[in-house]
Order: C-alpha cells, then structure tokens, then sequence
C-alpha cells in the first residue's frame, strides 16, 4: 500500500512539474481581425485536453498577410508564425491578426515594373491565388514573403538602376507560373 501511495504522489508531482494537466479539459477561444481568417481549427470556442499541442494555422484573403497571434499566447510555440502550434495548460483566448498588404502582394515586381496594374504582376497574382493560398506550404511562403519582400522593394524603388535587374531576375519565376497557370484545369 505504501509503494501505491508514494507512486502516486510521484506522478502527481511530475504532472504539477510540466505545468498542464493532461486529464483537465481546457477551453480555447480563437477569433481573427479583419482580412482572414483561422482555418485550423477554425474560428469558435474549442474543448481541448491540458498538455496537448494543438495545430494554429491562419489563411490571409487576397490584399492582406498574416501579422501574429495575440492574446494568451505564451504556450504559442511562434506568435509571428501563420501556422504554429498551442500546447493547453490553461483557457486560452488568442486572436490571429492581419494586415492590410500596401501595393498587393508583389511588393518586389510592383517596385521594378512602377505600377500594381503590369501584366506580369496580374501573373504573379494569380499563381499566389490558384496555388500558394490553396496549401498550407503556400501560405507559410506568402506569409515570409510579406514579411520579408518590403524593405527589399524599398530598395529597389529608391536605387532604380536594379529595375532591370529585378526584372531580368523575374523572367523565369514568370515563365514558371505563366505555364502553370494555363494548365490549370
């Protein structure tokens, strides 16, 4: 009977010591900002077993990108990141945000051709709609991408001796999606 108890206690001790309570259920209440929304596991208030890493993935709509998730994000395992995940040891509430995109998504080509309207802009486009936005690999490329393509454009805007080169640089992304594009069912 001692060796019961003291196995008990043992466990209950290393249970306390993770933080989460495997047997508790815990409420997660997920919500977004304007311009996308929580696909995984959607947007609601979700029943969830303490100790759990639960799947984050946020889908921005066209004009926007994914910024971070707030709220009672400390067990987030990346707050900046469009699909992480949340490990329960407590009710949460967290929010995904998003961001009005300035320019649409192709910062680097709007900066090398000077205008959102150029035909290869619309190309790019429609690659990041028909198959970037469709997976969750493609939105985690948008979702760099957003982050990382602004001060790159700055750059080319204010050097404009790299438009050429940009655009030169361009050619086979271009070539790449046009084809795609057009056998697409």
């Amino acid at each position: 009977m001692a060796r019961a108890s003291v196995l008990f206690i043992v466990i209950i001790l290393i249970a306390g010591m993770t933080g989460c309570a495997p047997a508790v259920q815990y409420s997660l209440t997920v919500t977004s900002t304007e311009g996308g929304k929580v696909t995984v596991p959607g947007e609601g208030t979700f029943s969830c077993y303490g100790g759990r890493g639960i799947i984050l993935m946020a889908a921005p709509r066209t004009g926007y990108h994914f910024v971070n998730w707030t709220g009672d994000v400390s067990t987030i395992a990346d707050v900046n990141s469009a699909q992480t995940t949340i490990t329960m040891c407590a009710d949460y509430s967290i929010t995904a945000n998003f961001e009005k995109s300035v320019g649409g998504w192709c910062f680097i080509a709007t900066a090398a051709y000077d205008t959102p309207m150029a035909r290869e802009i619309g190309i790019l486009r429609d690659f990041r709609d028909k198959y970037l936005l469709t997976n969750a690999l493609g939105r985690g490329l948008v979702d760099i991408y957003y982050r990382t393509s602004p001060p790159i454009a700055r750059l080319i805007t204010e050097h404009p001796g790299l438009k050429p080169l940009v655009k030169t640089g361009l050619v086979p992304l271009l070539a790449m999606c046009s084809m795609l594009i057009d056998i697409a069912p």
